[in-house]
């Protein structure tokens, strides 16, 4: 995280309503955001985000269990000692439901972090704040018609926070739902035709997983369409015919195609390599998102490798909700979290790549 030129004063929930952005690198939609505040001259510590549940029944788990995480991570991996803890709600309404109801709908939640904070006896929270519509609540103030619903400060009020980040050359990013559209699965005109063809490639990957010794074919088949479809991406292609979209999908969740992948995140391979993974995880359409897990966790490698952190975070997010117990998607999720330099990809994939050009070699199994 960037720390903010000190000179610029945050003090209070809308001042740190509207650094939030800054800190987390895009502006956070329907998520969870806990900042730690250190004893630094901008006062500005470690944040940490988590997508919001929708269902209120797992808000007390979901807060005893991120606030132990985030603890954990600052605390005994970061060296951070932390002051106080602010925590942000952001949500948008939900249908027919107004702001202010939205904001009072989410004061449980609020009152759940303080409870676990104070659990661990770490550090307090002294803040929590709900941000709906461009407003906010402050929970911690009494005060009747206070702190209930303001505005935040506006952007070209040249005294507002963000108005000074921006002249120092601060960017809030992207929103949440404009980050997660490009890994979001999105049903094509003749997705009907897509999903016969994923049905199918699910048959005979399921095949070729109860029986993986006789199925080199199978694996060569993907690996050579690997390299085909990499190749058409970096010379301008947006898009595959379906066969061989529903075989990469497929065909990616084994570990030595998965690790052949990986090879592609070279500096120059990276803009080609992210629209073809993107467009992969867009294609895994219902009912087979789930097997596209190794191709938005390649994507999370690749934009790590180009600094998007914030992308790479909610394609990991998304692959390990669909399979919590994938060991590659969560060493990079908890590589990113601990501030690990994205280069530390480059021997592990130049090592696969050696091995695997040394089976090729030798004519030896391809299945791990």
């Amino acid at each position: 995280m960037k720390t903010p030129d000190p000179r610029i004063k945050v003090d209070g929930p809308a001042d740190f309503a509207q650094l939030l952005p800054f800190l987390v690198g895009h502006q956070p939609e329907d998520c969870i955001a806990l900042h730690g505040r250190i004893a630094t001259q901008s006062g500005t510590g470690p944040t940490m985000t988590l997508s919001l549940p929708d269902d209120p029944a797992t808000w007390q788990a979901t807060a005893a269990a991120f606030a132990a995480k985030f603890i954990h991570i600052t605390h005994e991996h970061g060296a951070h000692d932390i002051l106080d803890i602010v925590v942000f709600l952001c949500r948008t309404p939900r249908l027919g439901q107004s702001a202010e109801e939205t904001a009072e709908t989410l004061r449980p939640l609020a009152d759940y972090f303080v409870d676990a904070f104070t659990n661990l006896g770490r550090a307090p929270v002294t803040s929590t704040v709900a941000l709906v519509d461009n407003r906010w609540w402050a929970y911690e103030c009494h005060l009747p018609g206070c702190c209930e619903g303001d505005p935040l400060p506006d952007p070209d009020d040249p005294t507002s926070v963000a108005a000074q980040l921006a002249r120092h050359g601060w960017i809030p990013g992207r929103r949440t739902s404009e980050i997660t559209q490009e890994f979001q699965p999105t049903e094509p005109e003749d997705a009907a035709d897509l999903r016969r063809t994923l049905d199918n490639e699910g048959a005979a990957w399921a095949q070729y997983c109860a029986n993986p010794s006789a199925g080199d074919t199978y694996l060569q088949a993907t690996h050579a369409l690997l390299e085909t479809a990499i190749r058409d991406f970096r010379v301008g292609a947006t898009e595959l015919a379906h066969d061989i979209t529903a075989r990469l999908i497929f065909g990616l969740n084994d570990e030595w195609a998965r690790d052949h992948g990986l090879e592609n995140i070279e500096d120059d391979d990276l803009p080609h390599a992210r629209r073809l993974w993107a467009f992969l995880a867009r294609r895994a359409i219902p009912p087979h998102e789930g097997a596209v897990v190794a191709a938005l966790t390649l994507l999370a490698a690749v934009v790590w490798r180009q600094d998007d952190i914030p992308t790479a975070r909610y394609a990991l997010k998304r692959a390990l909700t669909l399979d919590p117990d994938d060991d590659f998607a969560e060493a990079l999720h908890e590589a990113i979290n601990y501030g690990v330099d994205s280069t530390a990809l480059l021997p592990i994939a130049r090592k696969a790549k050696a091995e695997r050009l040394d089976r090729s070699q030798m004519n030896g199994p391809l299945t791990n």
